[in-house]
């Protein structure tokens, strides 16, 4: 009788437990997106898109590397950037043309070391 008392009871301990920690639940947090919201987000995915692979090539990390710039900081500055300035960074890469050879390359990569001296990261442009 003992054994069937005190099962029932851990029983009934662990019951209240579960069922008190059950209702627990945080709230849902739901909001309309509107299709400007959704096609802003999508450009700005695809623009960062555009400035990574654009900092992924060999040619540009050599260039970066050799001016004392990490390619990693310059993929977390990229990746902190707001809409506007990847907006304007990836218009700026898309609008060089392709295959000018080293002019275009040290325009791009200006354009980087402005963006990244702006931030703070490099102190290149102490004028800035």
């Amino acid at each position: 009788m003992k054994t069937n008392s005190l099962t029932r009871r851990s029983i009934g301990s662990i019951l209240i437990v579960a069922l008190t920690l059950m209702g627990v639940q945080a709230p849902a947090m739901a909001d309309i997106v509107s299709t400007d919201q959704l096609v802003a987000e999508q450009r700005a995915d695809a623009q960062r898109a555009t400035v990574a692979g654009f900092l992924a090539r060999e040619d540009v990390r050599a260039q970066l590397e050799a001016r004392g710039v990490n390619a990693e900081d310059a993929m977390q500055r990229v990746d902190s950037l707001t809409d506007t300035e990847l907006a304007e960074l990836s218009q700026q890469i898309d609008t060089l043309p392709a295959g000018e050879g080293a002019i275009g390359l040290v325009i791009g990569i200006l354009v980087i070391f402005m963006l990244l001296d702006i931030a703070g990261v490099t102190d290149i442009f102490p004028a800035i």
